[in-house]
């Protein structure tokens, strides 16, 4: 029969680099976090919800050129979102990178529906996100936004 493991003693140190993991991980837990609240902000609309998932300094990319600081972002979105649709917006196989301690890059892909009386409409894309993490809570400061297919499905998106 093997010995029971020894307890580290008291005040003795811990291993090494063991704070710098724990580290990473929670702030790439709380970049995931962060995309969780942007798909809630944006599937809802909560135009509340949505300012919180920005920086106030941040930038927003799309097709449609960048908006620089929160206000802009949330002006974007508010005429975005305006169309009465029923939305439901997916993130999925997120690549979180850790740039330095609070700092991450979430690289993901992004699949949407919206439906209505006379729409019906499926797409799908990809993300790049830079997040700084401060007391635990992640913003973005850099999203990049790429739409590779937008269709309605009542006719098909293979064409």
């Amino acid at each position: 029969m093997s010995e029971p493991a020894a307890e580290p003693a008291q005040g003795s140190p811990l291993p090494e680099g063991l704070l710098e993991r724990l580290e990473r991980l929670e702030t790439a837990d709380a970049a995931r976090e962060t995309a969780y609240r942007y798909a809630k902000a944006i599937d809802a609309p909560d135009f509340e919800l949505l300012a919180g998932v920005f920086a106030p300094d941040a930038t927003l990319t799309t097709r449609r050129g960048s908006r620089r600081s929160r206000e802009a972002i949330v002006d974007y979105y508010r005429e975005a979102l305006a169309a009465p649709l029923a939305r439901r917006h997916f993130i999925v196989n997120e690549q979180v990178t850790w740039l330095a301690p609070g700092e991450a890059l979430m690289r993901s892909s992004f699949l949407y529906t919206f439906a209505g009386d006379d729409t019906s409409i499926i797409g799908w894309g990809g993300y790049v996100d830079r997040i700084h993490v401060l007391d635990g809570v992640g913003v973005i400061v850099e999203k990049t936004i790429t739409v590779d297919a937008h269709a309605d499905s009542r006719t098909g998106w293979a064409n």
